[in-house]
């Protein structure tokens, strides 16, 4: 691992303290691009790039460690992170950037660990908003070579955008979502991918 460079939050005196905690308290768990929103039970890391989009700031659920994940080694050791989640968080980081989070998260994660991955639908009004750099939908993860070298896609799940709750329901049943999500703009606004690090043997 190199050294990975960061800003620890004041309110931890060190970075083994926080992993302290956090596996006192069930295991270590890592939100990234947590921005002011960490889960309860998670470690938020960020670099508050966007923070003026995000509204509200609320201090006491900021992250943890301040560092660029596109770019910095996650300060943790090899296998010893239990979940990993990033909601709304990969479609800011460049193609070319996106290779190293899954290295660095298919590292830090055990063997079997899972990855739950959440973000807006590429193919709809959510996916094309100012500030997103990458459309993903789960072709891209499916034919990702570096993605699947480290991880494989356990379970997947659709919300339907508004758009598509207000077409008549005789249209829904003739044409159902999976196939119009496929096929058609903005009938999907949200997925949500769940990975299992795969074994030693594939990474």
């Amino acid at each position: 691992m190199t050294e990975a460079t960061f800003v620890l939050n004041p309110r931890w005196s060190s970075l083994d303290e926080l992993v302290e905690a956090q596996r006192s308290a069930g295991g270590l768990r890592l939100d990234l691009g947590s921005g002011y929103f960490t889960p309860e039970g998670f470690v938020g890391l960020d670099n508050l790039s966007g923070r003026r989009a995000q509204g509200a700031v609320d201090d006491e659920r900021g992250p943890d460690l301040l560092l660029d994940l596109d770019r910095e080694a996650l300060p943790f050791a090899d296998g010893s992170v239990d979940e990993v989640r990033s909601s709304h968080f990969l479609e800011h980081i460049e193609h070319d950037r996106l290779g190293h989070v899954f290295d660095e998260v298919a590292r830090v994660l055990r063997p079997g660990g899972e990855w739950l991955i959440v973000g807006p639908y590429g193919n709809s009004a959510e996916g094309m908003f100012p500030g997103h750099v990458v459309f993903l939908t789960e072709k891209w993860f499916r034919l990702n070579p570096v993605f699947q070298e480290h991880f494989e896609i356990v379970d997947e799940r659709y919300t339907p955008s508004d758009d598509w709750d207000r077409l008549p329901r005789l249209l829904r049943r003739i044409l159902p979502f999976d196939l119009a999500r496929t096929y058609l703009f903005n009938v999907c606004k949200e997925m949500a991918i769940t990975a299992s690090r795969r074994g030693d043997g594939r990474t």
